[in-house]
């Protein structure tokens, strides 16, 4: 009996994937940079501190292959630089990514890169990038290669320290102002590429995901693990996490005291994944990318007397990219620094 449960269970969330949700077919899902301003009704007005300053970030998974392919790439393109993001996140990067991304990442001001490229005997999907218009520790980045210590892993995780200026926002008062000064505060970041639900040949069947599950379990497990290890508290993980909002590594991260910025603001009704079963006529939707933050306050603040905190004020799934770019699409949210209460 428990086996033919298991089994409906699999087969219910494989069919789930090609049926529009139901909200979705009654509204319809806009988002744009423009509306990161505009202030969630999830949040309370009165509770929200005034920030101290605010940061994008935008994680993107870009696909490896989409590269060569150029009217795919130039959507890309134009989904990552017309983002207004200061911090972006990529995963499937590559020699030609780098490429074409350096020439107006240099334009855009996005001084501070950094790009891991697959060896010939890695996965070609194993690349990863961080653009930043803050300064970024490139002597501090770490790349974390799991498969010693978890069977099944196959794509490594990125672990940086960015630093934020702390300059004056518009409005804010002169003793915000003078209190934090042109101080810098350092967050850390993990970009990170989970396990996918296929098997290592690149098949899949109906218990293929649940199968995975414990590998990205493990994964973000030794991500926290090695950060305690390197006395780092790291402040955002995001990336493709090849799962969805209530899946294990995500639950495993709430409980160490996360919270997902796309489960708070973004309806379940829509997806940030689309992969072409037959066509466009029947596509596979999944909600697989994810932007994360600690609530605890910012490790490079606690021994001091004013503690600071992130906190996500709002995110979105870019529109217009579900087609003819990535099968991924760009995830944006705003981040704010405030004091901890």
């Amino acid at each position: 009996m428990a086996t033919i449960w298991v089994l409906l269970r699999d087969i219910i969330a494989f069919s789930n994937q090609f049926f529009p949700h139901p909200i979705a077919l009654l509204r319809s899902y806009r988002f744009s940079p423009a509306d990161l301003a505009i202030e969630s009704p999830t949040r309370d007005e009165q509770s929200s501190p005034t920030p101290l300053t605010t940061i994008d970030v935008l994680s993107y998974n870009v696909n490896n292959e989409a590269a060569h392919n150029p009217t795919r790439r130039r959507r890309i393109l134009r989904a990552i630089f017309s983002s207004g993001a200061q911090i972006i996140l990529l995963q499937e990067t590559n020699p030609s990514w780098e490429e074409l991304l350096q020439e107006d990442a240099v334009a855009l001001e996005f001084v501070y890169t950094y790009f891991h490229h697959p060896g010939p005997s890695d996965r070609k999907a194993g690349g990863s990038a961080i653009l930043s218009q803050f300064p970024l520790d490139v002597d501090k980045i770490q790349m974390l290669d799991f498969s010693d210590k978890v069977s099944g892993s196959v794509f490594p995780s990125m672990l940086c320290d960015v630093s934020i200026p702390m300059k004056p926002m518009r409005g804010s008062s002169i003793t915000t102002s003078s209190t934090q000064g042109n101080r810098n505060v350092t967050i850390t970041i993990a970009n990170i590429h989970l396990r996918p639900p296929v098997n290592l040949d690149g098949s899949a069947w109906l218990d293929t995901a649940r199968k995975t599950e414990p590998i990205r379990i493990n994964e973000v497990k030794e991500l926290i693990l090695r950060s305690q290890e390197s006395k780092r508290t790291i402040d955002i993980i995001a990336g493709d996490f090849n799962e969805g909002d209530d899946s294990g590594a995500i639950r495993h991260l709430i409980h160490e005291g996360y919270s997902n910025a796309l489960s708070q603001y973004v309806p379940r009704s829509k997806e940030t994944h689309r992969w072409n079963y037959f066509g466009r006529v029947w596509q596979l939707r999944k909600r697989l990318d994810h932007i994360l933050w600690h609530s605890d306050a910012l490790s490079s603040t606690r021994g001091e007397d004013c503690r600071l905190k992130l906190d996500c004020v709002n995110c979105g799934v870019m529109s217009g990219y579900e087609y003819d770019a990535s099968d991924h699409q760009p995830v944006l949210s705003r981040f704010s620094i405030i004091k901890e209460t």
